[in-house]
């Protein structure tokens, strides 16, 4: 379907002014950034006076550890000593909308579409998010991070669909890959999923192994800071805090959240395939489980149907229903509607999304707006691809509506 591009380009200068009026009532719907940015000015400060110190004892920061990359909090410095508090956080908001132009690019790649394909307008979804804006226009380490793995999407599909597989393409993915890594430590787990697609691509010809070496070297720093000089107490707070039938179920039930609007989307395909016997047996298993195991005492965090459960019925049973739905919903699109060709790599994806926040503290701005990317741009199951393939403007409105409807309810929990 197509939409007039004159009403694309006016829509888009809508959404970019609304970051200015952001800007200017400081807004924070995130409910937290700028208690984090208040943080992150305490952590650069301490960085301006000895840079090198800093680094060599990161973990003994005078007011405890910060469980937040060393690179990160240069980059902070840097921009706040160069341009001051307002200019610093104005030219990152410009540097945060490389998310939603290379998802364009990358879409644009990937569907071969026109300018006035309504595809175009699926980048506006950032910016009704709150994570998004209050991360653009509070220097965040999420959205930094996220904003150089777009970039490292959009150059694997140039890549993907380049015959030669060019050496340029394959560097520059793996160098905003490695740059998204030394901002969120966390994304470099993909570096197993691209790790799979360039072999079965490349096999073990002379550009895969350049592509090794390119990891290997843009790997050493983070490697010997870590590893060699032990500077890793801000990094293992990360790791395994709660036990891991908590953390599946609480970020399953958080990617099954975003999910919601491709549920509407193929409401007519899953009721063909919705009721699968032995997808029933194995999820009662694991409810059983889940509700024998789960421990979760913390006040915050959880997601959205944690949250609501113990809002609404002060226990955890309405969310051990929806974690026990998204156990389902999930075996049931991985067995009806994967891709022949390497499914295994929608599930390395899903698998990372579910243990982005190892650490046990489920917060939704680890996935959104990044699940939109994913499901947008890398995902090939067709409960995904097909939608994004076969955009109407009905489905485009269940985007929308969704991602409108969480930003006023991010709203309200604000004031209230």
């Amino acid at each position: 379907m197509t939409i007039n591009k004159n009403k694309i380009f006016y829509i888009y200068l809508f959404s970019y002014l609304s970051l200015y009026l952001g800007f200017f009532y400081d807004e924070d719907f995130a409910f937290g950034t700028i208690k984090d940015y208040i943080v992150h000015t305490h952590a650069s400060s301490l960085m301006e006076l000895d840079i090198i110190g800093t680094f060599l004892k990161y973990d003994s920061l005078e007011g405890g550890v910060i469980p937040h990359s060393p690179i990160y909090i240069l980059y902070f410095m840097f921009i706040q000593n160069l341009f001051g508090d307002v200019m610093s956080r104005l030219i990152n908001m410009h540097f945060i909308l490389l998310i939603p132009y290379f998802a364009y690019l990358s879409l644009k790649l990937k569907f071969n579409f026109k300018k006035n394909d309504l595809r175009n307008l699926l980048p506006l979804i950032f910016f009704i998010s709150p994570y998004f804006r209050a991360g653009a226009l509070w220097i965040d380490d999420n959205v930094i991070g996220l904003t150089f793995l777009t970039i490292s999407f959009y150059f694997y599909l140039r890549c993907e669909n380049n015959n030669n597989k060019s050496l340029n393409l394959i560097f520059l993915h793996v160098l905003f890959l490695a740059l998204s890594a030394y901002f969120r430590p966390i994304y470099c787990f993909f570096g197993i999923y691209f790790f799979l697609n360039f072999y079965s691509q490349l096999h073990l010809k002379r550009k895969f192994f350049y592509y090794i070496i390119f990891n290997i070297i843009l790997s050493a720093p983070a490697f010997y800071f870590i590893i060699i000089l032990g500077q890793n107490e801000w990094f293992r707070p990360w790791l395994f805090r709660v036990n891991n039938t908590t953390t599946f179920s609480l970020a399953l039930s958080v990617v099954f959240f975003y999910s919601i609007p491709f549920i509407f989307c193929n409401f007519s395909k899953l009721k063909l395939v919705i009721f699968d016997q032995k997808i029933v047996f194995f999820s009662i298993i694991y409810l059983i489980l889940l509700s024998l195991n789960f421990s979760f005492k913390m006040s915050y965090s959880g997601g959205f149907f944690y949250r609501i459960s113990n809002l609404l019925f002060s226990n955890n049973y309405l969310f051990y229903f929806f974690s026990f739905l998204s156990f389902y919903f999930f075996s049931i699109i991985f067995k009806h509607f994967h891709v022949k060709k390497y499914p295994h790599l929608d599930l390395i994806l899903i698998g990372t999304l579910i243990f982005m926040e190892i650490d046990g503290i489920i917060y939704h701005e680890a996935y959104d707006p990044f699940f939109y990317i994913l499901s947008f741009i890398l995902i090939k199951n067709t409960f995904y691809s097909e939608v994004i393939k076969n955009l109407s403007l009905k489905s485009t409105s269940y985007f929308f509506i969704f991602g409108f409807s969480f930003f006023m309810m991010s709203i309200i929990k604000t004031y209230i």
